[in-house]
């Protein structure tokens, strides 16, 4: 069986705007060899609307539709609907731990779909307990 991921959005944006971090890092090319990899290896890629409501922050559709496209075009996307338990879940959560709603979320959905959150968002090492992040360039 494929393995599974869930990419958070800051992923999603470093491979569509080519982004540097901030001491260099070349994130932009860690995510396009970590894309690229994942089609090589016919991985899946869930997504649910909590990465197209963050994407919408800074792209148009149009936009969102191609970063998804490459994906979508190699039968690596899938769609994953939010169930009331998982934002509900998520919710109590983000008010718990002090933490982004939608951060809580995708930890969520990582575990119900048995999935590894990629991730250098650092809050996921405050959801550890929930689900298992990675960075792109530890993707093998």
């Amino acid at each position: 069986m494929p393995a599974k991921y869930i990419i958070d959005t800051c992923i999603w944006r470093d491979f569509y705007e080519n982004r540097t971090g901030f001491t260099g890092n070349p994130l932009g090319k860690y995510a396009s060899e970590m894309f690229m990899l994942i089609v090589k290896k016919n991985h899946k890629v869930l997504f649910s609307k909590c990465i197209i409501w963050e994407l919408k922050k800074d792209h148009k559709e149009e936009e969102i539709n191609n970063m998804l496209g490459l994906l979508a075009m190699n039968n690596i996307l899938a769609r994953i609907d939010i169930t009331d338990d998982e934002y509900n879940e998520a919710r109590n959560l983000s008010q718990k731990r002090n933490l982004p709603l939608v951060d809580c979320l995708i930890a969520v959905q990582a575990r119900n779909h048995n999935a590894v959150i990629i991730s250098n968002d650092k809050h996921f090492d405050l959801l550890s307990d929930i689900a298992i992040r990675i960075r792109p360039n530890e993707l093998r």
